[in-house]
């Protein structure tokens, strides 16, 4: 809603079109959805893993034996699952949950993850037993700087009884100003978080 409401002037969104070829000096790019003529692109690669996690040889593989271009780690622990002491966090994590693969790429949830391995590698440092800690995620988008407004996603997740991980998504669409502030001060509380360690 708000890029048809507020972008739809200056903002196209094509779904599913894989791009073909590209032609910069003409401002032209060739996609399965058509051809479009482009002021300004930004043309973003495949995601995978980054490439320490290819070098350590800690990409996980599918069914059919073929690279999913993650890392294969524990959904609540991040380590490698063929090795315990060895923990992979943030955007190189593959799939977590067979309800919603894997957790957004996000800052928020790279922190969080790396809290928790924190947590973990300091209770085994005691000899303790490490206790799975749940992290959630929460994404504001700051869609209206003239107004000052923002929307945010929340996604809260939970152990089902046969232990797989669920999670549940929650979409503030309605944009305003409070929304906004939210994201400054969560952003405030990030550095904080940061700086202090």
């Amino acid at each position: 809603m708000a890029f048809e409401e507020l972008y739809a002037e200056t903002i196209v969104h094509v779904p599913n079109a894989n791009v073909r070829e590209l032609d910069p000096f003409n401002k032209v790019i060739k996609t399965a959805a058509g051809d479009f003529r482009f002021d300004d692109a930004i043309l973003m690669g495949h995601h995978t893993a980054a490439e320490p996690v290819w070098k350590m040889g800690a990409i996980g593989k599918n069914a059919e034996g073929k690279f999913t271009n993650w890392a294969a780690v524990h959904p609540e622990f991040y380590n490698l699952r063929d090795d315990p002491q060895v923990y992979v966090i943030g955007d190189s994590v593959g799939t977590v949950s067979p309800q919603f693969g894997h957790y957004p790429k996000s800052g928020h949830v790279a922190q969080r993850m790396g809290k928790s391995v924190a947590s973990y590698i300091a209770q085994q440092a005691r000899g303790n037993q490490p206790e799975p800690v749940i992290i959630d995620n929460l994404c504001y988008m700051l869609v209206d700087p003239e107004r000052l407004e923002a929307i945010s996603v929340q996604f809260d997740y939970k152990k089902a009884s046969d232990g797989t991980l669920l999670q549940t998504q929650i979409d503030d669409n309605d944009r305003r100003r409070l929304l906004w502030d939210e994201d400054l001060r969560w952003y405030g509380l990030m550095m904080d978080d940061l700086v202090a360690g």
